[in-house]
């Protein structure tokens, strides 16, 4: 079709176009336009797909004409195209070579789909088809006034194809009114009129002619209907209904009816019902006759009467409708009004009989009394006539005051019970009684004495039931009776009749008696045996037997059972109703598992029961094995009769087995492992055999965790599940899980379940934290251990290392345990280190291994990839401080103060050098120190405990001096050649004990001593003479202010800050305190530094101080050349701690003798005045002294002696005084030991020699020695 509609009819209109003929030309188009018709409409509800429908759109057909369409298309073939209807093919003929037609005759009434499909392209093209005819009749057309204001007409709907429309008018003087439309409301179609609409609803017209018409696609449709007018009314319902008039079995009505019922219909009829409350049937009204009511009223009252009962609840109902209308939907609505009867008082007393009543009796303090219960017949609730209706009771034993009595409404209005009653006959009379009074008449019963029922007694009394509801009464007949009375009621417990009582009374002659009575309630019998004024009263069946499947409620048997055990218990009865022999065949003994404490089966131990059948009638135990532990079991016992096997009435007993193990929990499962948790759960043991208190999760057999609850023994089906974590699982870690359950009760607990456990390592994991870093700085390396646990392969690890406690780190990645670096790179104070193991999680399975019942993770369950373990503590580095500038300011202060001090000290050493002036002499020449020396070279004082020497002693005026022992030669521990410098210590007057020789410093720094014993002489007449301890430990103050002769005031430092003696200017002696002066101060004469002799004598100006001392009175005059005993101390030079008191410089370096180990001295001119001192040690010819036992202070470095030895020895102090002692040899005695000398020289001029001058003035000469 395509290729005739463009490219066979394009050629052909070009090979026309080029003609220039015209009507050839206008052929072209005519052919053109005929051949592409097809085309234009090749088209499907206006979308070009290829395939069309002809006719296009709905398709409707009147019923009996065939089925035509055409299908066309537009690309394709004929053969391509196809017709469908519900999904089946349909046969169609070919028209051409791409058209294809569908003919169907007597096509049925429908609507319903067909569709032509392109099988070239795929495409179809659909079109809905309608076949039907004009509206057909309608059926059940019906009309109704509603109380005549407004006229509804309805109609079913019957179309099932065509939209049908409906419009209804009535014809009203000859002629149609206008027409309005219906409304479809669900399947119905209704057309109302009132008052109001157009056309308007005429409420007077008696008839209606009403023209209904319907009209659809194919045609229209009338009807014509006539309708009675008034027949079809249904008021709407009497309206103000109310009792005006009540008495005790009537009431007074009144209602008021519609008003269109009364101004426009003709008549109406009443219909009046009533019910009685609780006496009716819901649905049952009775009817009253209404004939006599006018047919037109307004107002309508009418009186009810014939009500049969007093103080009753009634329902009263009234409906209307018009006289014409015959059916009975045509009753209006009702109205209704519940009322109550007046009242009255009771019209009866209640029926009662002889031997109504039960009895018994008991003992009150010795006083047999008995409690009686009066039965009678209830009146009907209707028979009560008023409120708080009861019964009176009035009793009256022999001559006490009558008794009265009312029931106890909460238990039941059928009896009363008479308290403390005698053993004597009683009266009593039964009324009836309300609020309005008590009825006419009262029933009398009469009770006879105790002795008299007894004689009447009925031994035995058995019920038989059967399941239809009857009954089979039995006994044992009494002889010379009147009758028995039989009295029932619904059954209790109790054998008290709470509900209504009936009776009967019997023949003597019988014992048996079969009674009917509802199948739907139980009863209960008791019976009574009647002479005359004599009866037995009540007796309650003792036997209640069932036949069919009743079950046997009065027959009473007791279960029982012994202890139970775990899976045992033994079950026994008694029975106290005996049978007739042969009745019973045996016992079948029932039992099953149930639910808590219920008497209902366990469902999960089947629904079935067990039994045990005991087929000996006189058989009353049995020993049930074979119960499961911790179950509680129902028991209950069946009678096998000849009547068939009966169930007996509360013949049960619950047993509950002990507790035993456990079985193993069930369906063990281990998932969501992770690296540090993992979730393992179970189900509960099948056979718990007791209450489950906790379960232990154990790993490689020995317990793991807990987990406590108490599972009850009923619980079967909640899994258990546990998620282990809290730090008990670690990562890339191998475990073993089981699972048991535990009785607490019992202390079992179950094999574990799975037996060998479940396998699983957890997933890889961070790595456990790695010990502090150790960083060498020197190798330049840092190296750490493996963590403590890996939780997984380690991958690799990381280092940070952070600068200046910044917030920028450095991170560095290894796979060693250690790592060379460059330390303090970059940073200026400091540098931390820390190191932490790295997890790569490359497994598919995150290196989970499972053996057993452990759920893997999801393949899309990725997880982190990596795991980081916690960064260790910090390794610190030192680098420098921040900015270099506090580090620096600290190094530059230290290294000031280090050299001030060092250069303090090398200016101390070099002024020493070159300005001391105090004389190295032999030992025993040095000034007696008490505390302790300088030691030039040294900042560290010397030892204070050595003694002075005695070559110092034999200076004092009042010491002496003993004979050298060859003991003493080997205690002396120093001589004028020994290195070491200590300190003298000057004795008091006092001291006693070996006086040892202590070392003179010279240049070199060596000490020599004299080591004599000193005997204390007495001191002057002023000074008091006392002992002291030994002189090594006499080195307090006291030591030096005891001595009258020596002080270090004699001593003062000069200008330049050294000290030098005070000497007077007068005799050029040492004076102990100088005369005041004003004359200039004399500058004392510095010597060269580097003279190794110490003037013996120097000139008066050398030794003055230039400072003015300070006055004393007490002071001895200037030319004495006495030394005060408080001017015996030195003076400190330097305020360093620990030195000590400072020496005093006596003589300029220039009269040092010389020693062979020094330079010699510079000389001065061919007449020496020096005096040479040389230690005798120092000489080859002299061996080394023994050392002494005292400790030595350190040796000196600075080649000086100290003040405290500028002291003239022994041997000055004999020449000075003109005189020898006896035991003392002569200076420079060759016989003495050479220790004992120093080999010095002095000057022989006179005029240079100062030790010549202090012979002259010395006044120690011309004084005797004390």
């Amino acid at each position: 079709m395509a290729n005739i509609c463009t490219n066979e009819r394009r050629n052909q209109c070009n090979g026309f176009r080029r003609r220039p003929q015209f009507g050839q030309w206008m052929w072209c188009i005519i052919l053109k336009c005929l051949i592409s018709l097809p085309c234009i409409f090749s088209s499907c509800h206006g979308v070009n797909i290829s395939v069309t429908l002809v006719p296009s759109g709905m398709i409707y057909i009147p019923y009996g004409d065939p089925l035509d369409i055409l299908c066309i298309a537009e690309e394709g073939r004929a053969e391509d195209l196809e017709f469908y209807h519900g999904g089946e093919p349909l046969d169609s003929e070919i028209v051409n070579a791409t058209a294809r037609r569908l003919f169907r005759k007597n096509i049925e009434k429908q609507v319903t789909m067909y569709y032509c499909h392109n099988n070239a392209t795929n495409k179809k093209c659909t079109t809905r088809v309608l076949v039907d005819g004009p509206p057909s009749n309608v059926t059940n057309f019906s009309c109704i006034s509603k109380n005549l204001d407004e006229l509804n007409c309805t109609w079913p709907h019957i179309e099932k194809y065509s939209t049908t429309n409906y419009t209804m008018s009535y014809m009203f003087q000859n002629r149609l009114t206008k027409s309005s439309p219906a409304k479809l409301i669900g399947n119905t179609w209704s057309c109302v009129w009132t008052t109001t609409t157009e056309p308007a609803y005429r409420q007077v017209e008696e008839y209606y002619f009403i023209q209904l018409k319907a009209c659809n696609y194919f045609g229209c449709n009338r009807q014509n209907f006539t309708i009675d007018h008034f027949a079809i009314v249904k008021p709407d319902k009497p309206s103000n209904l109310k009792i005006i008039g009540n008495n005790t079995h009537s009431v007074q009505l009144q209602w008021n009816i519609p008003n269109n019922m009364v101004d426009l219909l003709q008549s109406v009829v009443h219909k009046i019902e009533y019910q009685i409350a609780k006496i009716d049937n819901t649905s049952y009204f009775r009817t009253v006759d209404t004939s006599h009511l006018p047919v037109k009223s307004k107002t309508y009252k009418f009186t009810l009467t014939d009500l049969p009962y007093a103080h009753m609840l009634y329902e009263v109902r009234i409906y209307i409708k018009s006289s014409f209308a015959k059916d009975d939907k045509y009753w209006s609505d009702f109205t209704y009004e519940f009322f109550t009867t007046a009242s009255e008082r009771p019209q009866r007393p209640p029926d009662t009989t002889v031997g109504a009543f039960a009895q018994s009796v008991y003992n009150d303090h010795n006083q047999y009394k008995r409690v009686v219960y009066v039965y009678w017949k209830q009146l009907e609730e209707y028979e009560e006539g008023a409120d708080n209706f009861t019964y009176k009771v009035v009793a009256t034993q022999n001559s006490r005051r009558p008794q009265t009595l009312l029931p106890d409404k909460n238990k039941s209005l059928s009896y009363v019970i008479l308290q403390n009653a005698s053993l004597d006959a009683i009266d009593v009379y039964i009324w009836s009684t309300n609020d309005i009074g008590s009825s006419e008449n009262g029933s009398h019963l009469f009770i006879p004495s105790k002795k008299d029922t007894e004689a009447l007694s009925v031994p035995s009394f058995t019920k038989l039931a059967y399941e239809n509801g009857t009954y089979k009464l039995s006994w044992i007949g009494i002889e010379g009776i009147d009758n028995y009375t039989l009295f029932w009621c619904q059954h209790n417990s109790t054998q008290i009749c709470a509900g209504r009582m009936n009776f009967t009374v019997l023949d003597p002659n019988k014992n048996t008696h079969v009674i009917h009575l509802p199948r739907e309630n139980r009863y209960q019998f008791a019976i009574s045996a009647n002479s005359g004024f004599k009866t037995s009263g009540m007796t309650w069946a003792s036997c209640d037997i069932s036949k069919d499947a009743i079950p046997m409620y009065g027959f009473p048997v007791k279960l029982d059972h012994d202890a139970p055990g775990t899976t045992y218990v033994k079950i026994n009865w008694t029975m106290s109703c005996t049978l007739q022999e042969g009745i019973i065949i045996g016992y079948v003994l029932n039992y099953c598992p149930v639910l808590d404490t219920s008497t209902v089966c366990d469902q999960s131990y089947g629904n079935k029961s067990q039994l045990r059948y005991i087929n000996d009638p006189n058989q009353k135990e049995i020993n049930i094995t074979d119960l499961k532990p911790y179950r509680t079991y129902q028991f209950w016992l069946q009678m096998d009769t000849t009547y068939g096997l009966k169930t007996i009435e509360n013949a049960l007993t619950g047993v509950t087995t002990t507790e035993d193990t456990p079985s193993s929990p069930r369906n063990v499962k281990i998932s969501d492992v992770q690296y540090n948790s993992l979730n393992i759960s179970w189900d509960p043991p099948l056979h718990k055999n007791g209450i489950i208190w906790e379960y232990k999760i154990l790993n490689y057999g020995k317990e793991f965790i807990k987990k406590s609850e108490k599972v009850p023994v009923n619980d079967k089906d909640n899994t258990r599940s546990l998620v282990i974590g809290d730090n008990l699982i670690k990562p890339y870690t191998n475990y073993s899980l089981s699972v048991k359950a535990c009785n607490a009760a019992i202390d079992k607990c179950s094999e574990p379940s799975p037996k060998f456990g479940i396998f699983v390592r957890t997933r890889i994991g961070p790595p456990s934290q790695i010990k502090t870093p150790s960083a060498n700085v020197n190798s330049g390396t840092l190296k750490w251990e493996r963590p403590s646990h890996f939780g997984g392969i380690v991958d690799h690890y990381q280092i940070k290392r952070i600068k200046d406690d910044g917030n920028t780190a450095e991170y560095i990645t290894t796979t060693d345990l250690e790592y060379h670096l460059i330390y303090c790179e970059g940073a200026e104070l400091s540098e931390s280190y820390q190191v932490r193991a790295v997890n790569l999680d490359t497994d598919p399975n995150h290196g989970i291994l499972e053996h057993g019942d452990v759920i893997l993770p999801d393949e899309n369950d990725k997880g982190p990839g990596k795991f980081e373990g916690e960064w260790s503590d910090k390794s610190s580095v030192t680098c420098g401080s921040r900015d270099g500038i506090t580090m620096t300011l600290i190094l530059l202060a230290v290294f000031a103060i280090i050299g001030v001090m060092y250069g303090s000290i090398k200016l101390y050493k070099k002024v020493r050098k070159m300005e001391d002036i105090k004389p190295v002499l032999p030992n025993g020449l040095g000034i007696p120190e008490k505390e302790s020396k300088y030691v030039y070279g040294g900042l560290y004082s010397t030892n204070k405990d050595e003694k002075p020497s005695s070559d110092e002693m034999l200076l004092l005026p009042n010491s002496r001096t003993t004979v050298s022992t060859p003991e003493n030669k080997q205690n002396t521990d120093n001589n004028c050649g020994s290195s070491e410098h200590t300190d003298s210590t000057a004795l008091s007057d006092t001291s006693r004990g070996p006086i040892e020789r202590h070392a003179s410093t010279s240049d070199d720094g060596s000490d020599s001593s004299l080591h004599l014993e000193v005997e204390p002489i007495r001191a002057d007449d002023n000074n008091a003479s006392h002992d002291e301890e030994d002189s090594s430990n006499s080195e307090t103050d006291n030591s030096r202010g005891n001595s009258p002769y020596l002080n270090d005031n004699n001593f003062k430092k000069n200008p330049s800050g050294y000290v030098q003696s005070v000497v007077n200017p007068g005799s050029g002696y040492v004076q102990s305190a100088p005369a005041p002066h004003k004359s200039p101060l004399a500058q004392p004469t510095t010597q060269p530094t580097s003279s190794s002799y110490v003037m013996a004598a120097l000139s008066p100006p050398i030794f003055t101080t230039g400072v003015a001392p300070p006055t004393i009175p007490s002071q001895p005059p200037a030319s004495s050349g006495y030394v005060r005993p408080e001017d015996a101390q030195a003076k400190s030079m330097m305020n360093f701690p620990k030195l000590g008191p400072s020496p005093t410089k006596v003589f300029g370096s220039e009269s040092l003798p010389t020693m062979p180990t020094l330079p010699q001295p510079v000389k001065h001119g061919a007449d020496s005045s020096y005096i040479q001192l040389q230690s005798l040690d120092a000489l080859t010819s002299h061996k080394q002294p023994v050392r002494s036992n005292v400790p030595l202070k350190p040796t000196a470095s600075s080649g000086y002696v100290s003040p405290g030895d500028a002291v003239i020895n022994k041997h000055l102090n004999n020449m000075l005084s003109g005189g020898t002692l006896a035991e003392e040899s002569a200076i420079l005695d060759p016989t003495m030991s050479p220790d004992a000398y120093c080999r010095f020289s002095w000057s022989t001029d006179p005029a240079n020699d100062n030790l010549h001058s202090l012979l002259t003035d010395s006044h120690t000469l011309k004084s005797s020695k004390n």
